[in-house]
């Protein structure tokens, strides 16, 4: 055999012993595909005991959304016959595992209704047995409730009369902020309570809630807007001069917390006009006792407390008064601008 003979024989040779090869790796892809596909198959069946087989598992099967005709109701406008049809289907189902689930919606019906205070009974009774997405829902709708008492909607009393609720809105915050302290849903709550209060003039009340806002939630939404109220609440206070002061104290210190801490919003509403009306009304006071010391004869006394409006409050309108009473009384006192001399009270 020649060597272009030799060349030729080993060649067809391993062009075979390529072949081969090629087909065994084939073999074995197809295999390992059955095989995988026999597992796959296999995680589909389940072990029958009595036969000592794996058998097909039973196809699942889709459950119907029972609660889907009510939503639909309520999304076509028809919470009438939604109301009635959840509430045939609550008594039916006292321990199903979608009872709160369905009597949400059921509250949601009565709010579409407009009778708000069955809404919140609803509402209330999902919150108190309910956890997670189911909690958060009741609460939030609770707080619907509470907008809508709040802003005049009436409370309805054996399907006849309206009466007004206003307290019963702010009641309903304060579960909601309750219950969920330290969440932006109670937090929302807490200001809604507190406006109420304010726009009611319940200074005092209104007050307190601000500062709650301000130190339970100190980085929330609401900060700067409830130091503002709050001062402008302690302010609103103060009866008048023949009064304790303590309102104006406790107004000052909060408008220049807020002064100190939003310069810019402090500018725009104008907190130093603000001050300056709190630092005569502080003056007035004092004034308003050196007269009536001055009215009882008690000139000594009366001497006293003008000199203190001008050595505390100089800049004011009574600070002017008082030097024209001690004048009257026939005492020396510096004129506008200068040193007053230091005092005490007694």
């Amino acid at each position: 055999m020649n060597g272009r003979d030799h060349c030729h024989t080993t060649g067809r040779r391993w062009r075979g012993a390529a072949r081969a090869l090629l087909a065994l790796v084939a073999l074995a892809a197809a295999n390992g595909l059955v095989l995988a596909q026999e597992e796959q198959y296999r995680e589909r069946q389940v072990l029958d005991p009595e036969r000592d087989a794996f058998v097909d598992q039973p196809a699942p099967t889709t459950q119907p959304d029972e609660l889907g005709p009510f939503r639909a109701l309520l999304a076509e406008g028809q919470p009438k016959k939604a109301r009635k049809q959840l509430q045939k289907w609550l008594k039916a189902n006292g321990g199903h595992e979608r009872y709160y689930e369905a009597e949400l919606l059921l509250g949601d019906a009565y709010f579409d209704l407009k009778d708000f205070w069955k809404a919140a009974e609803r509402y209330e009774s999902v919150a108190q047995n309910t956890t997670g997405d189911l909690f958060r829902r009741a609460n939030e709708r609770t707080l619907d409730v509470a907008r809508a008492f709040i802003s005049g909607q009436k409370r309805i009393l054996w399907r006849i009369f309206r009466l007004p609720a206003y307290d019963d809105g702010a009641d309903l915050c304060s579960r909601v902020w309750e219950r969920m302290p330290g969440s932006r849903l109670g937090e929302l709550a807490l200001k809604i309570r507190a406006d109420y209060h304010f726009d009611k003039g319940d200074k005092d009340i209104a007050q307190d809630d601000y500062a709650q806002l301000v130190q339970q939630y100190p980085s929330g939404r609401y900060v700067q807007y409830a130091l503002r109220r709050g001062a402008e609440s302690a302010e609103g206070q103060f009866p008048g001069a023949k009064f304790d002061d303590r309102p104006l104290v406790e107004a000052e210190a909060l408008y220049r917390q807020f002064q100190a801490q939003f310069p810019g919003a402090a500018e725009r509403a104008d907190v130093a006009a603000r001050l300056a009306g709190i630092r005569e009304q502080r003056a007035d006071q004092d004034l308003e006792v050196a007269r009536w010391y001055q009215k009882t004869r008690q000139l000594g006394a009366a001497q006293y407390y003008y000199k203190l409006v001008l050595k505390d409050w100089p800049e004011t309108l009574a600070a002017a008064e008082a030097r024209t009473a001690l004048r009257g009384l026939g005492v020396e006192v510096p004129s506008a601008g200068a040193p007053a001399e230091a005092e005490r009270r007694p």
